[in-house]
């Protein structure tokens, strides 16, 4: 009988047999517990593209800040460029004075402050005596608060309906005078109001009149860009004047003192009382020997105007031009709403009731560079007789101007458009009326902000006009 020692198993950790284990893995077959290594790996991915695309949010969502923060940079710049030329214009109106409608347009178009640009637009007309940039004079627009029911209806687009419900609404009572409606009306509407009974204090007011629309006031068709007088007309299938809009040709702004520039009192022609006075001032002005020819000229005839007075008196220019500030038509203190025939579009002139359109015609032809003399001398030599009766409705002065403002920031990335009234009767110029019109759009060739976007300025496009070519690069 043979005894055999028994067998002596070893046993691993993991309870595999000593040796097996190894070669069961090189086999690959299973033996007992393992790690299940391609898991790590899947993980290791899913944890990968997590983080990756978190990345990628996080990127894009920067890339917007970054964005966001340069449009807000540059809207700060372009709002500060358009304060700066608030500045600009009232420090021009300070040191010019009456002189600065014979600035050039240089001096308003494309001034750089800072990084930025601005302009000081003028609308457009279609009148190449017009400037294209600079001031306009409120005075060269026609007064609601003064304007005629007849002068209203002279304006493109005009109808009776709402000529009378302007009239209504600013006369002082609640007795309707023509077809224009009273408080009645306007209590009866959804949103109800009283009617206003008084003057207007801004042309927007005007909206809410009865009939009056956006599209009346602001124009109906889209507008060739401003700051150049060589852009082609956009068919809009409407008269130009009411694609317009009525809103650059009215004002509640005119207004000047009946004195003379030193502040003295007129000499009002039309009074007898004052003959004695006017005597005296014609020795003054030119000569003994005349003054005694004027006074036997006029004798005790009624006068009408100072128009009246220079062809009875048989004046000529000159003569009118060295008398002109120290007479007058209309004794009252203040002189309201009287229209700037150096500076008034056509559809103003128009206004003047006594004139037809030859006349305009003839107003505009011999106007030419008389914006800077500031004298009427020579309206009676081209209308002749005609010019008697508007003597007392028509003037060469201006003390409001309005600033048309487009300020753009240095990228081109943000633009600002307000528009100014300044008024300088008291001899400082004060701002009496602001609105921001930049939601209406850019005003100008998209050029200008294409050039500014890739580097290059305003760009180099020159934009012609009555007093030469004007370069809108840098200064």
């Amino acid at each position: 009988m043979n005894l055999q020692r028994p067998e002596t198993i070893l046993l691993s950790p993991r309870g595999e047999r000593q040796g097996e284990g190894r070669d069961a893995r090189l086999r690959g077959v299973p033996f007992g517990r393992h790690p299940r290594r391609g898991m790590v790996m899947i993980v290791t991915l899913i944890v990968t593209f997590a983080l990756a695309a978190m990345v990628l949010v996080l990127c894009r969502s920067m890339s917007v800040e970054m964005q966001a923060s340069a449009n807000l940079q540059a809207s700060v710049q372009a709002s500060a460029v358009e304060r700066a030329a608030e500045q600009y214009v009232l420090a021009m109106l300070a040191q010019e004075g009456r002189n600065v409608t014979s600035v050039g347009e240089e001096q308003f178009a494309g001034i750089p402050v800072g990084d930025g640009w601005f302009w000081v637009l003028r609308p457009d007309f279609d009148d190449p005596s017009l400037p294209t940039f600079g001031f306009v004079e409120e005075s060269s627009k026609v007064n609601l608060n003064t304007a005629s029911y007849e002068q209203l209806l002279m304006l493109p687009g005009m109808t009776e309906d709402v000529a009378s419900a302007i009239m209504e609404w600013k006369d002082e009572d609640e007795t309707i005078e023509r077809s224009g409606p009273e408080s009645e009306y306007y209590l009866s509407l959804p949103d109800p109001y009283f009617s206003k009974n008084d003057l207007f204090e801004t042309v927007e007011e005007t909206l809410l009149v009865r009939g009056m629309t956006r599209e009346m006031l602001y124009g109906t068709g889209p507008h060739p860009p401003l700051g150049s007088l060589t852009r082609t007309s956009i068919s809009t299938g409407t008269d130009p004047a009411i694609a317009r809009g009525l809103y650059e040709s009215l004002t509640v702004y005119s207004r000047e003192r009946n004195r003379t520039v030193t502040g003295e009192r007129r000499i009002n022609v039309a009074e007898m009382r004052a003959r004695n006075s006017l005597q005296q001032m014609l020795i003054k002005q030119l000569s003994q020997q005349r003054a005694t020819e004027i006074m036997a000229l006029i004798g005790t005839q009624p006068t009408v105007d100072v128009f009246d007075f220079y062809f009875k008196a048989r004046l000529t220019p000159d003569e009118f031009t060295k008398i002109e500030d120290y007479i007058t038509g209309d004794s009252s203190r203040s002189a309201s709403g009287r229209i700037n025939v150096n500076s008034a579009s056509r559809d103003v002139l128009l206004t003047l009731e006594t004139l037809d359109s030859s006349d305009v015609d003839k107003l505009i032809a011999g106007r030419k560079g008389q914006n800077s003399t500031g004298s009427l001398a020579w309206v009676p030599d081209v209308l002749g007789p005609k010019a008697v009766g508007i003597g007392n409705r028509i003037t060469a002065r201006s003390f409001q101007y309005s600033a048309d403002i487009c300020a753009v920031s240095g990228n081109g990335r943000s633009f600002k458009r307000v528009r100014v009234v300044i008024d300088t009767r008291s001899g400082t110029p004060q701002i009496v009326y602001r609105r921001d019109n930049t939601d209406r759009g850019w005003p100008m060739d998209r050029a200008v902000l294409t050039s500014l976007r890739t580097g290059q300025g305003p760009g180099p496009a020159t934009m012609s006009n009555p007093r030469g070519t004007l370069t809108t690069g840098g200064m």
